[in-house]
């Protein structure tokens, strides 16, 4: 007799019951309450960049900082077999790491707990750590920047994809990064997203332009989360379905009036015990 595993149960001590409490919840516990694979920009490519520049392998020990649900953190140890942590502010997204972590890849060697960045401790040091573009979310960037160095072991790797801007962001666009994705701190020139990595040694760097998505895509990826979402947690009220819809939607519509403006490099820093903070070495 063949006998089907059992999905984990839904992490989340509640479910919305009503479109208000759809609206009425923070960009994070929204994240997590649709369950959505948050990534940096460049998603898988820039995953792979990081893996084969950074030279993750199976013997690699990986922190992931401000993992929300924990796409990059699983995704690495995925490819390469790596085992690795990671740590979020808010509990839901935590929640739903561990939650998608058992649902997705069990074998995985992965571990989530709640912290706040500005004040966490580690046990042991990371041959690498992943930040992709969390820097911004920091209350203060260039201070969290400053702590990334203590987790790495020497000649650890700091893998980062920060976004930046050639010019100032027309207003409606801060607007839109401050009220939507809750980040205060000015968008970055390519300058001033390198100068927050300043000390450590840069062994990679690729510079991208952002994609714009269609209204097509952006409905199919809402529609996709959405339903997997409501199936996870049994929300079943129609009206609850399409609010989780519509802010979602709106979430991606708010991603692509920024993809205008943006660009993002992908990083690989090495942290050298000797030299950090100086820097002896011509960037490029």
């Amino acid at each position: 007799m063949t006998v089907t595993p059992t999905r984990p149960a839904w992490p989340l001590a509640t479910v919305p019951r009503s479109p208000a409490e759809v609206r009425g919840a923070s960009y994070p516990d929204f994240v997590a309450m649709v369950n959505q694979t948050n990534v940096m920009p460049g998603a898988y490519a820039t995953l792979n960049e990081w893996a084969t520049f950074g030279r993750v392998d199976a013997s690699s020990s990986v922190l992931e900082v401000a993992c929300t649900t924990g796409f990059s953190s699983r995704e690495l140890a995925r490819i390469t077999g790596c085992r690795a942590v990671g740590f979020d502010l808010s509990d839901d997204s935590v929640r739903l790491a561990r939650y998608n972590h058992r649902t997705s890849a069990p074998g995985l060697d992965l571990e989530y707990f709640t912290a706040d960045g500005a004040t966490v401790t580690v046990k042991n040091t990371f041959t690498h750590v992943v930040v992709g573009a969390a820097l911004g979310f920091f209350p203060d960037p260039p201070a969290m920047a400053r702590q990334l160095a203590g987790f790495l072991t020497d000649g650890g790797h700091l893998l980062a994809s920060p976004f930046w801007s050639d010019e100032p962001l027309p207003a409606e666009a801060e607007s839109v990064r401050r009220e939507v994705f809750g980040i205060s701190s000015p968008m970055e020139t390519y300058k001033e997203a390198m100068a927050l990595y300043r000390g450590f040694d840069v062994m990679h760097e690729s510079r991208h332009e952002m994609v714009q998505e269609s209204e097509e895509e952006i409905a199919l990826y809402c529609s996709f989360t959405v339903d997997r979402a409501c199936a996870q947690s049994g929300v079943h009220d129609p009206e609850v379905r399409r609010a989780m819809v519509e802010r979602l939607t709106g979430i991606r519509r708010a991603s692509n009036l920024l993809r205008r403006h943006l660009r993002y490099s992908v990083l690989v820093l090495r942290y050298d015990a000797a030299s950090h903070p100086a820097r002896y070495v011509e960037l490029f």
